[in-house]
């Protein structure tokens, strides 16, 4: 009897009533394994792409061609072995069970008809885990089919072939599906939204997740960081016009993700709907073939990754880039997705812009000695003038104290005071605006703190010293600064 030959779950319940489920190590629900098989590869992906030869394969050809059946949904894929039996009879028993569960028959082929040797390899490898049935192509049957059921169409196909006294079966079932997406929450308070209900995350959950977006459902955190204004910088995709990457100043948060049995095009399917939902714009990003060849992928990746390398989770690759303006800030996100195997690997780097606070650190005579024997100059920025003035401001005082202390314990010290801008603006300008807030620096020690005036030189230099970039908030801060040079006479 068949069904004695080959246990069939019921199909009713396995596909109308319950969840599939399939790990590496078992078969699927709708159908389990020939007697004594054992299972040499098993793979469940969740919503992937595939596609299933409806032709033999020209194995002569490079690349091989077929004609094509592409399938979505979730993906279930076997190879098992089985010894001492023939291909014939492995084949007619998952042939029947098929029948017998009202599967209709797309394409076949058996021995000859499945081509030559080299043809019938290149078939069974279409569906192999690994790529290739190996010498297991011998004595070989085809067989893809297809059934409704109210989840959606259901396609499984074997790959049967022989070698000495074993037979594989490739083994590959598409339970086809439309996208599931809402998985992924962006923060609605946070992007500025009103606050949608969100299921609440466990404690450790929310202090290791940015609070903006918290992790894809199932998903483990391989490593993470966060980091309290950090100057970073962002790929553009490998396809887009612009080719020097993003400088951003601001608060950052970086996390690796993992996450089993699902596929890169769900997970990036589901960060791009909440980015969406939430208001962000894309402004880069490129998905499989666009992102470039496999070093050009691993570059993508390894410069959004903590490590500084994506390792195997770089295949299926999907990227984006998305930016939001905010009241305190622009927001960009950056999202490289690569898979391997059945695993998914997310690289996630959030950067909320905002300018470096100062003032953190107090300026005194101590430090500014330390750092003129170390380096021959100190440098400050607690000296503050209004845009294109000179007129030291009120708030400068606790900076001019330190000052002056520093030369009265050190009365031999001999300095020059000098002024630097940013770039903003017309340079020779700049360059007087330097020396006459030097001079306004020097003044003022002479005027109020009693320092002799020949211990002090004013000079101003504008923007043709800086100490950092221009292009961002946070360099040209660093750029408007005064510098006290130590003088040898």
């Amino acid at each position: 009897m068949l069904l004695r030959t080959l246990s069939l779950l019921s199909f009713s319940l396995a596909l109308f009533s319950q969840p599939l489920y399939a790990g590496y190590d078992r078969d699927h629900p709708l159908f389990s394994a020939y007697p004594q098989a054992s299972i040499n590869y098993g793979q469940m992906i969740d919503y992937e792409k595939f596609t299933l030869p409806v032709s033999v394969v020209n194995g002569e050809s490079d690349p091989e061609t077929f004609t094509p059946l592409a399938l979505t949904g979730d993906l279930y894929r076997h190879t098992y072995e089985i010894r001492n039996v023939s291909s014939l009879k492995v084949y007619e028993n998952y042939l029947a069970a098929a029948k017998q569960l009202g599967f209709k028959e797309i394409f076949v082929c058996t021995l000859d008809a499945c081509g030559a040797e080299r043809d019938a390899k290149a078939l069974g490898g279409k569906l192999a885990i690994s790529g290739s049935v190996y010498n297991n192509y011998r004595n070989p049957y085809y067989w893809i089919g297809e059934k409704d059921s109210p989840k959606g169409k259901v396609v499984v196909a074997w790959f049967v072939g022989a070698y000495e006294d074993t037979v594989n079966v490739q083994q590959v079932i598409v339970e086809t599906e439309s996208l599931e997406t809402g998985l992924i929450k962006v923060d609605a308070a946070y992007a500025g939204q009103a606050v949608a209900h969100v299921e609440p995350l466990s404690e450790k959950e929310k202090a290791e997740d940015n609070p903006m977006l918290p992790r894809y459902p199932g998903a483990k955190i391989y490593d993470h960081k966060k980091i309290d204004t950090e100057i970073v910088k962002i790929p553009f995709a490998i396809n887009a016009a612009e080719k020097t990457p993003l400088q951003l100043t601001g608060d950052l948060t970086k996390h690796t993700y993992t996450m089993e049995n699902i596929s890169t095009l769900k997970v990036y399917e589901n960060y791009k709907a909440a980015l969406t939902s939430a208001g962000f714009n894309f402004i880069s990003q490129c998905e499989l073939e666009q992102c470039g060849t496999e070093k050009q992928v691993n570059d993508l990746g390894d410069q959004l990754a903590l490590s500084g390398d994506v390792y195997n989770w770089y295949r299926k690759p999907y990227y984006l880039l998305a930016k939001k303006s905010l009241p305190t800030g622009n927001v960009y996100i950056g999202l490289f997705i690569g898979g391997y195997e059945a695993e998914v690997g997310v690289q996630q780097i959030i950067v909320q812009e905002k300018t470096v606070q100062t003032g953190l650190v107090n300026v005194n005579a101590d430090g500014l000695k330390q750092q003129i024997d170390a380096d021959g100059k100190a440098l400050i920025y607690g000296i503050y003038f209004d845009t294109g003035k000179a007129d030291i401001k009120s708030e400068s005082k606790p900076t001019l104290d330190a000052i002056a202390e520093l030369l009265k314990r050190n009365p031999d010290l001999l300095l020059y005071v000098v002024g630097h801008t940013d770039d903003t603006g017309d340079g020779a300008a700049n360059v007087t605006l330097s020396k006459q807030r030097a001079d306004s620096v020097v003044a003022e020690l002479v005027k109020n703190y009693q320092v002799a005036s020949n211990r002090l030189q004013a000079q101003g230099v504008g923007p043709y010293a800086p100490a950092s970039n221009n292009t961002s908030d946070a360099g040209k801060q660093k750029n408007r600064r005064v510098e006290l040079v130590k003088r040898l006479r």
